[in-house]
């Protein structure tokens, strides 16, 4: 009888070890595969400021724990987006490195600060009204000319001035946008003002002219499609060109 019972016990914990070596294998094989989330990777090198192209980007599984912030998991949000800096191949394509054109919904960029300045330039900021903005259509990472107009003594006259207008600044990163704002003086409401100020990256003599320009005229913002890189040498223009018969032929 007691041999039965011992031999019962032995099978009943024989059972019960069994079940927990295998709630414990089991275990460790869940840990072991770590959850997999799809991530866009370049799939070859990829120019800064060029239209990213579908067959230009892959797909690789990386562990979300790890997956990085900002990153894309389908290749279609990717696709027709600008590089905003220079891809590798391997490299992953997070939201700060692309930019739809135009940009998308006003973000600012991610990287601020001196970081978000490039290499050899110089951030600037200049005050812009609604129409000298583009109607405020300028979004940074977008790429500007900047566009001067002053008062200037005529050559060889002694008092005579000249309007003109020229190119102060060619193919300018956008690295910010702002507003001024007006506190009314009988209450706390912060009022938006009709004037909002830029922040360009700016070579030295490029900021030199539109200084000048700044302090001694007005300045007007072109908005420069995202893959034109064209460097133009137009002549200044003045009030005189009008009275040229072949104007519409020169300017149109």
């Amino acid at each position: 009888m007691k041999r039965r019972v011992f031999f019962i016990l032995a099978i009943v914990f024989a059972i019960i070890a069994a079940g927990s070596l295998y709630l414990y294998l089991k275990n460790i094989y869940q840990v072991s595969i770590p959850q997999l989330k799809p991530l866009v990777v370049a799939n070859s090198t990829i120019p800064a400021r060029s239209l990213i192209k579908a067959e230009q980007l892959v797909t690789k599984d990386v562990p979300l724990q790890g997956y990085p912030q900002g990153g894309y998991e389908n290749i279609q949000d990717v696709a027709g987006t600008v590089a905003l800096v220079e891809l590798e191949t391997g490299d992953p394509i997070l939201e700060a490195m692309v930019q739809s054109s135009p940009s998308k919904d006003g973000a600012q960029p991610a990287v601020k600060g001196s970081l978000a300045v490039p290499d050899g330039k110089r951030a600037l900021s200049i005050p812009i009204g609604l129409v000298s903005g583009v109607g405020y259509a300028v979004r940074p990472g977008d790429y500007v000319d900047v566009l001067t107009t002053m008062d200037i003594k005529e050559s060889g006259t002694d008092n005579t001035q000249i309007t003109i207008t020229t190119l102060a600044a060619q193919d300018v990163l956008v690295l910010s946008t702002g507003d001024t704002s007006i506190v009314a003086a009988d209450t706390e409401d912060v009022k938006p003002s009709e004037s909002k100020y830029y922040t360009l990256a700016v070579s030295v003599p490029q900021a030199l002219a539109v200084t000048l320009g700044s302090e001694k005229g007005s300045l007007r913002l072109l908005l420069r499609n995202p893959v034109n890189k064209e460097i133009r040498e137009d002549p200044f223009i003045s009030p005189a060109v009008f009275l040229d018969t072949a104007f519409y032929q020169k300017y149109r």
